[in-house]
């Protein structure tokens, strides 16, 4: 706890600013990448997931009326972006963020190759 001249401020819930209560939060999305208070970025790659399947699912109901060339560019374009962006930090996270990463990948190659 750090006092002021003014008054006794509790850090643990938020700080006054200018006479406005800012509330801490436990993760801030900053150019794209959920950053959490322990950097597990568990909330990133749930985000991530979240996005590649909403796209993957359009993509497995138009899938059948597209030429495997134009299947595999809506691939790069839309969805695969999204795995790649910003990959670099996830270097050190858990293995469960990655298998879940891993997951997203197998279900993108089976839509795109039309296999079971």
């Amino acid at each position: 706890m750090l006092r002021s001249a003014n008054a006794e401020h509790n850090l643990s819930s938020g700080i006054d600013v200018s006479g406005t209560r800012i509330d801490f939060t436990e993760s801030i999305k900053l150019l794209g990448v959920v950053l959490d208070a322990s950097l597990t970025f568990e909330k990133h790659v749930q985000d991530v997931v979240r996005g590649c399947y909403f796209h993957i699912r359009a993509l497995r109901h138009i899938r059948p009326l597209l030429t495997l060339d134009a299947a595999k560019t809506f691939v790069e374009a839309i969805v695969s972006s999204r795995l790649d962006y910003c990959n670099t930090l996830l270097q050190g996270t858990s293995a469960a963020n990655l298998d879940r990463l891993k997951r997203v990948q197998d279900v993108l190659a089976r839509v795109v190759a039309q296999a079971p």
